[in-house]
């Protein structure tokens, strides 16, 4: 954890203003909703960003999320809106804003009747901003469902 913390103290606030820490966050919104490597990848070179530490991380855990549901072999292929919601990380930022994205998708080449069957994934994105800026972005999967939240909103 305090490597974490440590990280951030260093992160990427010398490269980015209160103004394209909100452009960035816009631009990263609508590539994730394409679910298309090429256009997250856009997003951080556009930003400068993919030779910083911080964002070659973001790059190992985007692709290893990617890796979750996309089967190159199997045709895998969103077949639904991707649809966004808040929610609160449960693990490393305990109770830490962030956005999730929700999507169905098949693999449309596996066997029948495999190839038929709709699953859903869903990740979450979570960005350190301090003050406006940004200082660290990452991709979780350990996030509050929507039921859970409204059970914290209830009084004790």
């Amino acid at each position: 954890m305090n490597a974490i913390k440590e990280k951030s103290k260093n992160g990427l606030q010398e490269y980015f203003t209160v103004e394209t820490t909100k452009t960035f966050q816009i631009d990263m919104d609508k590539a994730l909703k394409t679910m298309e490597p090429t256009e997250v990848l856009q997003v951080l070179l556009k930003y400068d960003i993919t030779s910083k530490p911080e964002g070659k991380e973001f790059l190992e855990i985007y692709s290893q999320m990617m890796g979750g549901w996309k089967k190159e072999n199997q045709g895998s292929k969103v077949v639904s809106e991707v649809t966004t919601s808040k929610s609160r990380c449960s693990a490393c930022f305990l109770g830490k804003c962030m956005t999730v994205y929700e999507f169905e998708y098949k693999h449309s080449k596996a066997h029948v009747p495999y190839n038929r069957v709709i699953y859903r994934y869903d990740f979450g994105m979570m960005y350190d901003v301090r003050d406006g800026i940004l200082y660290d972005l990452t991709i979780c999967n350990s996030f509050l469902s929507k039921g859970e939240l409204q059970e914290l909103n209830k009084p004790c």
